[in-house]
């Protein structure tokens, strides 16, 4: 006896022979699993999703849809992604809007406003509409604090009880790491231009 498959309405759908594998059958209902093609790492159609997908960076491949806490991984790259202006810039101004503040950091207004409660060495100057403005030892404060929490990976406890304890090496120990990576992209831009 042959079965015939069929839609929501009852009408017959072409066989689709060799496509699945049926698991319930009676005289009205068949069901099937459709098998799932895999992809063996050799073939062209792997070789082309593997370049589609190293075109997507990271941080946003990995928390378009996650909720929750972010990777350690996804951390390290939003980490390189400060993009914080030297020295020189940043006291030409004598203020600086929370909004670029965030995008330096890569950080929510509202993650800023949130260590701003916390720590007390956070004391940006508020006008009377309440927007918050940032002199440069308060832009420095909050690179010490991004990297006590992000880079030293402390709690918001953890990096009070640093601060108060240690207050002057925390800053020297970030000025050196801080130094340590203006280094480091040196040296890659050398590296890039004797290779090409």
């Amino acid at each position: 006896m042959a079965f015939q498959q069929l839609d929501l309405f009852g009408n017959p759908i072409p066989d689709a022979s060799g496509k699945g594998k049926v698991i319930f059958a009676n005289n009205q209902i068949q069901v099937k699993i459709k098998a799932k093609q895999v992809i063996s790492p050799n073939t062209p159609e792997a070789t082309a999703s593997e370049s589609n997908n190293n075109e997507v960076p990271l941080a946003e491949a990995t928390t378009k849809n996650k909720r929750g806490r972010k990777s350690y991984k996804v951390l390290l790259t939003s980490a390189e992604a400060i993009q914080l202006p030297d020295d020189a810039t940043l006291q030409q101004k004598l203020y600086h809007p929370i909004g670029d503040v965030a995008k330096w950091f890569n950080v929510t207004t509202s993650l800023i406003r949130y260590w701003e409660n916390e720590f007390d060495i956070l004391k940006p100057r508020k006008t009377r509409k309440g927007d918050r403005l940032f002199r440069y030892e308060d832009i420095k404060n909050i690179a010490l604090i991004y990297y006590l929490l992000r880079d030293k990976k402390l709690s918001i406890e953890g990096a009070k009880q640093y601060l108060k304890a240690n207050k002057n090496k925390a800053a020297e120990q970030f000025e050196l790491v801080q130094l340590l990576e203006k280094m480091r992209q040196f040296l890659l831009e050398i590296q890039t231009n004797l290779n090409s």
